[in-house]
């Protein structure tokens, strides 16, 4: 494992009761982001967040994204950076990027079917995210993969499920992103998915099924076991919310947020 990892990475993550950070998946508030930057940071730092995760191409300067989480007194929590940015021919202006926002976390948001669909095509998958961990590794940062459903749905040749095949053969500081409502659409068991791994949580994204919040009444999760398994066996160091409800909260996702947001706060020991 590379030195310039960050300090108590992997086997060496500290087991730890205290509270975790919260940061908010950025694609929340889309569209808020686009018309105000800055304005819109700084409404998620007074809705009670502690950082926030970034998505999709390299949208803006990153110097003015620095500036703007300075001045909204935010962290930054992760990119999900598509899979193209982390290839031979952009990972190094990716690095680049990601130097000045000061980020360590590059996080693979998703891969096509095809890539998921037999255990060759994980394995080859796995083999490419190991080559981008060796080069971020280089620079003080780690890569990681997020999960929808596909990877929970068995292969068509050998009835292994793709997350496992990834998380199995890849190094232990990949981050593998829970993300616990989607995971719960196909499979029904993202606690086990999260002790399976220990050390490798990393970041997790905390959200309920579709259509629920989460303390619905209809909303059936264990949190409080999240919570500890979060703290004590998978290694997470951020908590982050990717959610808007519809039902709850239509056409206002600063509402959303802010909810979500004050529901982890009133958990207290989070």
């Amino acid at each position: 494992m590379s030195k310039k990892l960050p300090p108590g990475w992997g086997h060496e993550q500290p087991l730890t009761n205290t509270r975790l950070p919260l940061a908010l998946q950025m694609f929340s508030v889309a569209e808020q982001m686009a018309k105000d930057m800055v304005g819109t940071l700084k409404l998620v730092k007074e809705a009670g967040y502690d950082g926030v995760e970034f998505y999709g191409g390299l949208h803006w300067v990153a110097q003015d994204i620095r500036l703007a989480l300075n001045i909204a007194g935010l962290q930054i929590a992760g990119w999900h950076t598509p899979w193209e940015h982390l290839s031979p021919n952009n990972i190094y202006a990716t690095i680049s990027y990601n130097k000045v926002l000061g980020n360590q976390f590059l996080i693979v948001p998703w891969r096509e079917d095809e890539v998921l669909d037999t255990r060759e095509a994980c394995l080859t998958f796995a083999k490419e995210l190991t080559w981008v961990s060796d080069v971020l590794g280089q620079h003080g940062m780690v890569t990681g993969y997020h999960n929808h459903g596909k990877e929970f749905v068995p292969t068509s040749d050998t009835g292994e499920l793709p997350w496992d095949i990834i998380a199995q053969n890849t190094p232990s500081n990949v981050i593998m992103q829970l993300d616990i409502g989607n995971g719960l659409l196909v499979y029904d068991d993202m606690l086990d998915m999260l002790k399976k791994y220990p050390g490798r949580g990393g970041t997790v994204h905390m959200k309920p099924n579709i259509n629920t919040f989460f303390d619905d009444a209809q909303c059936t999760i264990n949190w409080d076991e999240y919570f500890s398994i979060c703290r004590k066996e998978a290694g997470v160091r951020w908590y982050i919310v990717e959610y808007v409800n519809p039902d709850r909260h239509p056409n206002d996702p600063a509402g959303a947020i802010k909810a979500a947001a004050k529901w982890f706060m009133d958990r207290g020991g989070r």
